[in-house]
């Protein structure tokens, strides 16, 4: 055979088959770009989110695209939508009653915090109440404490809800007068993640709390089935206490021991803020939990469903605790907006002094970035606070991509080496606060299920202020000239992950 001539029966029969394999791969693969694009394209996501999964189902072929199927689209099963609405009109009764005796003007609320108010529209629509009184803890031990002796004083009920539960050191004695409580007769509900918490779940202490009288709930249940009919990693983040209706705590702290919770990760204890809540808010907070617990409730169809809200509903007129206006915001994907994103960015595009923001996990939308830079433009004074080393090696390089634009502004950046920061918390200059389970991320913004008190009293803001004070004391202040001088490598690294930021 001439070279100058092709014979097709010289081509090999595992050649052809590898030629036809590849030519079929690459077709499919195109063929799923165009059409995950074009879906991606019409929903009209935002334009990060959309450049972010665009760029992960052409670089990653296949595997890209799984991922955009299981958590690419937020998205609830239906029934569950339905169940919470139907929870959510059960309870408009009782939001009337707080509202007819509690709500404030705006003369009665500061004039940052009256702009706050009127962008409230969240699920059951409450805006910011007076008669309250509140107390800040700052360490795990410090509220465990005040926790056992309000469970060791309950009467009727004691409610908590938590992403991460770990029966060790501290918790062992929480369980301890929750134990005791039901054997006096009061009732005890635990509605605990699934994720979150999958490992005390499947516990056999968890299994002793549950024989012993202990109602636990997991709430967004895990498994392989359930990923084919809903998004495994849309979860309930909220931490809250309720006991008697009549006290209630919430913050950043999980159910977990600091000594004893991922002690061999290298990130040092966590740091967290609660508050304990007394008046018209710690009844809110009681009517959250109770919206929680009757989803899930009616969802596993069992048979004490929406006994919690019936409860709820019989309690009486709420006395006052004290003189604070504060205010529950909820949020979730059951939520068509973004209302703590919203109320974020109104908050500091309004700060006209001074501005304080504590967190963990620092990776912010193209606004959320652009409101904190025109914050230090106009001269307010914006102080950033995030641990040094946190426990997602994605979002530590991801967070630190933005580092450059916030000192080029003047925004004062600082890096916790006390521990893992895991408090939330923002201060606007003289009275306003926030804490709660929010991050600064697209993840607690629109995805999780979140939960942010919002406090309107100076001395509360300045009790805040001075432990936001605490943490940047006991961390390095980050200089313009020193990062610049870290390497290339280093920041192709980052650079690259803040592309993947808004679907972290």
């Amino acid at each position: 055979m001439g070279l100058g001539w092709y014979d097709a029966s010289e081509t090999t029969m595992p050649t052809l088959l590898i030629s036809i394999l590849t030519t079929s791969t690459l077709v499919f693969h195109w063929g799923i770009v165009i059409g995950l694009g074009l879906r991606i394209i019409l929903k009209r996501r935002a334009r990060g989110v959309a450049i972010a999964w665009l760029f992960l189902i052409t670089s990653l072929p296949f595997v890209g695209a799984v991922m955009y199927l299981l958590v690419g689209e937020l998205w609830l099963p239906r029934r569950r939508i339905r169940i919470a609405k139907e929870v959510r009109a059960g309870l408009q009764g009782m939001v009337g009653r707080i509202e007819d005796q509690w709500e404030l003007a705006d003369d009665q609320l500061p004039e940052l915090a009256r702009t706050l108010n009127a962008q409230t529209h969240a699920p059951l629509g409450l805006t910011a109440l007076g008669g309250n009184e509140l107390e800040l803890f700052d360490s795990c031990e410090s509220c465990t404490d005040a926790l056992v002796d309000d469970i060791l004083n309950a009467q009727h009920s004691v409610s908590m809800l938590f992403y991460i539960w770990q029966s060790a050191g501290q918790i062992q004695r929480v369980e301890q007068a929750l134990l005791d409580a039901v054997g006096r007769g009061v009732k005890v509900r635990l509605l605990i993640d699934g994720a979150g918490s999958k490992e005390f779940l499947r516990s056999p202490r968890a299994n002793q709390l549950r024989k012993r009288g202990i109602e636990i709930v997991e709430a967004l249940p895990v498994g392989l089935l359930r990923m084919l009919f809903e998004r495994i990693d849309i979860r309930n983040h909220r931490k809250i206490v309720v006991i008697d209706h009549s006290i209630a705590y919430t913050g950043s702290m999980n159910m977990v021991d600091p000594a004893y919770f991922k002690v061999g990760a290298g990130f040092g204890q966590w740091v967290d803020v609660m508050a304990r809540i007394q008046g018209p808010v710690a009844r809110v907070l009681g009517m959250h939990m109770g919206m929680d617990w009757a989803i899930e409730d009616r969802i596993s169809k069992a048979d004490h469903a929406g006994e919690m809200i019936k409860a709820i509903e019989q309690q009486g007129e709420i006395a006052a605790a004290g003189t604070i206006a504060a205010q529950v915001v909820p949020s979730g994907p059951d939520q068509d907006e973004q209302i703590i994103h919203e109320m974020l960015i109104t908050l500091i595009y309004n700060a006209k002094t001074r501005l304080v923001i504590t967190t963990p996990y620092f990776v912010p939308s193209e606004s959320m970035l652009q409101a904190m830079v025109s914050a230090a433009h106009r001269g307010v004074r914006v102080s950033l606070v995030v641990p040094k080393n946190i426990d997602s090696v994605l979002v530590r390089h991801a967070s630190r991509s933005y580092f450059e634009d916030l000192l080029e502004a003047g925004i004062e950046l600082y890096a916790y080496t006390g521990g893992l920061l895991h408090a939330k918390t923002v201060t606007a200059d003289h009275n306003v606060a926030m804490l709660g389970s929010v991050n600064m991320d697209l993840r607690s913004f629109s995805i999780n299920f979140e939960l942010s008190l919002f406090v309107y009293d100076t001395e509360f803001m300045k009790k805040l202020r001075d432990l936001q004070q605490s943490y940047i004391e006991q961390s390095e202040r980050i200089e313009s000239e020193a990062w610049a001088e870290r390497s290339m490598v280093t920041r192709a690294i980052e650079n690259t992950m803040q592309l993947m930021a808004p679907i972290l």
